[in-house]
């Protein structure tokens, strides 16, 4: 990314706080100030370029350097940030203690140098920071070193050493933990949940060297629930899934801090829990569960931004679900402009998932070329190419091209699909075949007779298809058996899916 674009990005993430802390930093700053110049510039006003940026800048401030001002600028925000989380932060507080201390020491201040070390010692093993633990712990031993051990017996030192040696020791075996985790979680990014046996084995693999947690450490609880939930994820049992992420949602209530370093765990519980609920179809208590996350208090934009996506997917799947695109397409209004206005802040998963659920409430309200563009956003991209969720885009464009009535390119699309499919047939699942095989018929004969006949059999590999647990994790994200129902029998796919909702209710 370019210098300018991250200056662009950091101004347009600052809260208001920030901003107010920005103001009255640099009002105590002498000399030149052309660098805030440039600030109120960014802030005030938006630009379609960096050259546009650059331009404006020195019209309205000629004789000064964009490049001088901007880069004094970053910096200036950064050391702006910085100062201001480590006026809150629980671990940047306890880093800048330690920093004190070696400057303590410095200045032959020992005995406070050592007390801080202590204090910070203690704060760090309540709150489970165990890599600032043992910095504090090793910067003890340094000093009492550079001290010749002075007013400390054998015996002392020898426990102070055990000490080192136990937080290694926890340290090394939540790593341990926090490395089958990452890996689990990489593996659901970017492969999906299980759709076979062998994909199955291979998240088992990770569960059977899954380590049991460390007595007493709520992080080594933390890191072992948030792999169990995944796991149950990646293996589609969303019931047991459900069960552990609640399980995290009460440890995040009794230990707060755990969460502080790390909000995307915050947000990976709540994701969990409400996708956990659509899969099950609790919608009563996943709507219940989505006005919790709209009280929550957003801390800076990043955590808004995920906010907001969250309840736009969720919110409008339930709604989607049930046949109501109206009020979906409602949400879409209320939600989408911030959420675009900051979409760089997402994953290139979350982009992808968002335009999907753009083009499936535009699907449902028949906006077919909104519809349309939403999944052009990922479409014409190879940057989402590698994704789980692209096949699923993939399959609702042809639904859109079938809309539309280009059947032709259907079958153009649908031959090249196949041909993905080929090189290896444990990819070539029942939905995706089922789907493809319908559209590349082309035009529905009008003969009533013919459609029936036609739906009882497409409906007979939709019942195997909800059968399979690795087959029908697809129809969470949309239920293509009701698109085909909606066409073979001439309704409109809202009233299908609220038959089916009436149906299961």
């Amino acid at each position: 990314m370019a210098k300018a674009d991250m200056l662009s990005r950091l101004i347009n993430t600052l809260t208001k706080a920030e901003k107010r802390y920005f103001r009255m930093y640099t009002a105590l700053q002498q000399g030149s100030k052309d660098y805030v110049n440039l600030f109120d510039l960014m802030e005030h006003q938006s630009f379609r370029s960096t050259a546009a940026l650059k331009l404006a800048f020195q019209e309205q401030y000629a004789g000064c350097s964009y490049e001088v001002c901007s880069k004094y600028l970053y910096k200036v925000l950064l050391d702006c940030l910085l100062h201001l989380r480590m006026q809150k932060h629980p671990t940047a507080m306890l880093t800048a203690s330690i920093l004190k201390c070696d400057i303590l020491f410095e200045r032959s201040l020992h005995e406070d140098a050592l007390k801080q070390l202590q204090k910070v010692q203690t704060t760090a093993a309540q709150n489970e920071k165990q890599l600032l633990l043992l910095w504090a712990q090793q910067e003890e031993i340094q000093l009492l070193q550079q001290l010749n051990f002075q007013g400390i017996t054998e015996e002392e030192l020898a426990h102070k050493q055990t000490d080192i040696l136990q937080t290694m020791t926890a340290m090394q075996q939540i790593r341990q933990q926090a490395s089958l985790y990452e890996s689990l979680r990489h593996t659901l990014l970017y492969r999906g949940s299980a759709r076979t046996l062998r994909q199955q084995e291979s998240v088992d693999i990770l569960q059977a060297g899954m380590p049991d947690p460390l007595p007493h450490s709520a992080t080594s609880l933390k890191v072992h629930l948030l792999f169990q939930a995944h796991y149950h994820l990646a293996t589609n049992d969303h019931p047991a899934a459900l069960q552990v992420f609640h399980q995290l949602n009460q440890l995040l209530e009794t230990h707060p801090s755990l969460f502080e370093d790390t909000p995307a765990d915050h947000l990976l519980i709540i994701e969990g829990i409400l996708d956990s609920l659509r899969a099950g179809k609790h919608y009563e208590e996943l709507l219940s569960f989505i006005d919790k996350v709209k009280r929550l208090k957003s801390d800076g934009v990043y955590f808004e931004i995920m906010q907001q996506r969250l309840l736009f997917i969720y919110e409008s799947g339930a709604y989607i679900d049930s046949g109501n695109f109206k009020f979906a397409l409602t949400l879409l209004y209320q939600y989408v402009p911030l959420i675009k206005k900051n979409i760089p802040l997402m994953d290139i998963s979350k982009q992808a998932e968002f335009y999907l659920y753009m083009a499936l409430i535009y699907l449902g309200n028949e906006d077919i070329n909104n519809a349309h563009n939403s999944l052009e956003q990922v479409l014409q991209s190879n940057l989402y190419s590698t994704l789980p969720v692209y096949r699923t885009c993939r399959l609702v464009h042809l639904l859109i091209q079938y809309e539309l009535g280009n059947y032709e390119y259907i079958r153009y699309e649908t031959r090249a699909f196949r041909r993905h499919l080929q090189p290896d047939t444990r990819r070539s699942y029942l939905l995706e075949r089922t789907v493809i095989k319908f559209l590349g018929s082309g035009e529905i004969p009008a003969v009533t007779a013919y459609r029936t006949a036609l739906w009882k059999k497409i409906n007979a590999s939709f019942d195997k298809i909800r059968a399979d647990k690795y087959e029908r994790q697809q129809l969470k994200l949309f239920d293509f058996s009701a698109w085909i129902e909606a066409k073979l029998k001439r309704k409109s796919l809202g009233a299908v899916l609220q038959e089916k909702q009436g149906t299961r209710n």
